[in-house]
């Protein structure tokens, strides 16, 4: 172990004084030499690119030179030809020779500038644009024209005479042009070799101090931190318990002592990390729970079970208040020993003091619970081995509604933070709770709605079937008795008589249809088969129907059933443009299944409309489903269900 002063602090010496200065000394120099050679050669580097881009420029001088020569060929060419013969296409090259001049010019005056005789290479430019200017193209024009002198000696002379000056002077800028070449080549060579001989002496000295302190530093710190690094292997491949003999001295004691502490946190770390990521995976499974709807006593069951095996209690079990002032158990989880270990589900408990529920009741907060009393739950627990609880609230919508409990059959209390892990699975309840219960409210609410609007149907079809109905066919029998008793010379008025009867018989006709509308009575005196026969009578369009129950249902499935299929032919007629429509009922399990299909044109859009909207609401209601599938050009199908047993 590292020795250590009375006081505590680590025992400092000529040890950890040559540990920590002489790879300082040493980083020092190697990074004064790394520095001195890097300057040396950055100066020599930069003395090799300033050298070989005078070559390039220079090199680049001579080939624009070249081109310019070659275009003052092309222009002499050119011009003899045209002279000489009087053909056109003479001067096609030298055309395109005139007009590259300019621009060729330019390029051989910019690179000239930096890499040879600037002033020779104007003289040049300027002695053949003379040419073009003062000589080549007036003699063209001359030759155009027939002028004789285009064909005389004096112009002929005159040419060859400005060429060959021309041609002079481009050996001449050659010539010097070339010299300086050589002697920048001659200056690259010399800094090539400059960084040559630089990076070599560079590199070995580097070289020579590297090692050397590579020596020392594998005796000082190679050596303890490979120690290390197999501590740390082993650490990596999940031997969290490996540790290093704390000998080291200086920074490389502190590091043994880094590494041991590391390798504690990461064991606890581990199992932290273990438990949280058990505790996420629980939690996501009962929120998909929650999400899909199931039923309560499934959450409830699956609830006690994650929350048994990340707690690695004997016994979960999920609560729930009543009003008479019993906790009811409602869910439960069991590690070993059966249902016999815990309270059995659907057990009654009294909420009293000696209760975990009932203190969570009484304080609103978690609590925990020895049971080392004397009382009837305290022995019945003790009798099946568990000896203490804590328990969790359930809080719906702000009213307690129940309580989480973990039974435990160890020894002692139950470890701290417990109540806070079931909290997250308390508030996961009280959804599912809160939605089942939104669910069951919204279901209750859309039955009575429903049923409303059938009873005040049926109470306005009965209303004008005895009221108005009545009276006006009484009004009708009073016309035509009025009609008979009339005197035969009164013809016009026992027509008008006849007319208003007739009238009214219409009035009374109408009435029935809107009454039938309103609440079928063939429904209420024959059942559904009947008014599904009525309907496909009066359907204009063919309609197929097949009923396979001739039992009575519940009014309310009966209604529904009656009017999805009439606002399935109603649509059929008005849309679908369908030459038939097949109506399927049949019952299966409990189950009244309607299946209406057409071979229409499709495409309708359940969302729009409020016909197939309040079918949809009314089948609903009744905890049915409806189903709605219509492809364009693929006519149209509703597969519909609704529990038969809706009374």
């Amino acid at each position: 172990m590292r020795e250590r002063t009375p006081d505590g602090q680590s025992k400092t010496g000529v040890g950890v004084v040559s540990l920590t200065r002489r790879p300082a000394i040493a980083s020092g120099l190697l990074t004064l030499l790394t520095g001195l050679v890097f300057a040396a050669l950055l100066w020599a580097i930069s003395g090799l690119q300033q050298a070989v881009g005078e070559r390039r420029y220079t090199r680049t001088a001579l080939v624009e030179a070249g081109q310019l020569e070659n275009l003052i060929s092309d222009l002499d060419t050119g011009q003899r030809g045209f002279v000489i013969t009087r053909q056109e296409s003479f001067l096609q090259p030298w055309e395109a020779a005139r007009t590259a001049f300019s621009g060729q010019a330019r390029e051989f005056a910019r690179f000239s500038s930096d890499s040879g005789d600037g002033r020779l290479a104007q003289q040049i430019i300027q002695a053949g644009e003379s040419f073009i200017r003062d000589y080549s193209i007036p003699l063209v024009e001359a030759a155009r024209r027939g002028d004789p002198y285009a064909w005389s000696m004096e112009a002929t002379q005159e040419g060859e005479r400005r060429v060959e000056a021309l041609r002079a002077q481009f050996d001449r800028y050659e010539k010097a042009t070339r010299s300086v070449l050589g002697t920048r080549e001659d200056v690259a060579k010399t800094r090539a070799q400059q960084v040559i001989a630089g990076t070599l002496i560079g590199l070995a000295g580097s070289i020579l101090l590297i090692v050397a302190f590579a020596g020392y530093l594998t005796r000082a710190i190679v050596q303890p931190i490979r120690r290390a690094a197999v501590v740390a292997g082993r650490l990596a491949g999940g031997d969290l318990t490996a540790r290093m003999s704390e000998t080291g001295v200086g920074e490389i004691g502190e590091l043994e002592v880094a590494f041991n502490t590391m390798g504690s946190a990461l064991e606890e770390s581990r199992d932290e990390l273990r438990r949280i990521v058990q505790e996420q995976a629980a939690l996501r499974r009962v929120a998909t729970l929650v999400a899909c709807e199931v039923s309560p006593p499934e959450i409830f069951n699956a609830v006690a079970t994650e929350m048994g095996y990340i707690l690695k209690t004997e016994y979960v079990s999920v609560i729930r208040y009543e009003a008479d002032g019993t906790g009811n158990v409602i869910g439960n989880w069991a590690d070993h020993g059966g249902p016999e270990c815990g309270p059995p589900v659907g057990s009654r408990w009294p909420l009293d003091e000696e209760s975990v529920a009932g203190l969570v009741l009484k304080t609103g907060k978690p609590g925990r619970i020895t049971y080392d009393a004397t009382g009837k739950i305290a022995t019945w627990m003790r009798e099946r081995g568990i000896s203490s609880a804590v328990g969790c609230p359930i809080v719906v919508e702000g009213r307690m509604w129940g309580a989480l409990v973990a039974f435990s059959t160890g020894p002692g209390p139950q470890p701290e933070g417990r109540e806070e892990r079931m909290a997250e699975f308390t508030e996961l309840v009280a959804t599912a709770i809160a939605n089942a219960e939104s669910r069951a409210q919204l279901t209750a609410s859309r039955a009575r709605v429903v049923e409303a609007a059938d009873e005040t149907r049926r109470r306005i079809e009965r209303d004008l079937h005895d009221g108005t109905q009545q009276r006006l066919v009484t009004l009708g029998l009073e016309l035509r008795a009025a009609e008979a008793t009339a005197p035969p010379e009164l013809e016009k008025l026992r027509q008008q008589l006849s007319h208003t009867a007739q009238g009214l018989a219409g009035a009374v006709e109408d009435l029935q249809e809107i009454s039938r509308g309103i609440h079928p009575a063939v429904l209420s005196r024959g059942g559904l088969g009947p008014a599904l026969k009525t309907l496909a009578r009066r359907s204009a369009v063919p309609v197929e129907l097949t009923v396979n129950t001739d039992r009575r249902l519940a009014e309310r499935v009966e209604v529904a059933a009656y009017y999805v299929v009439s606002e399935a032919l109603t649509n059929a007629a008005k849309h679908a443009r369908a030459s038939v429509v097949y109506v399927d009922l049949a019952m299966e399990n409990g189950i009244v299944r309607i299946s209406i299909r057409d071979d229409g044109v499709g495409g309708a859009d359940p969302g729009h409309g409020s016909g197939l909207i309040g079918l949809r609401d009314r089948v609903d209601a009744l905890g049915g489903s409806i189903e709605i599938v219509s492809p364009a050009e693929g006519g149209t199908s509703l597969s519909v269900r609704i529990p038969a047993e809706n009374d």
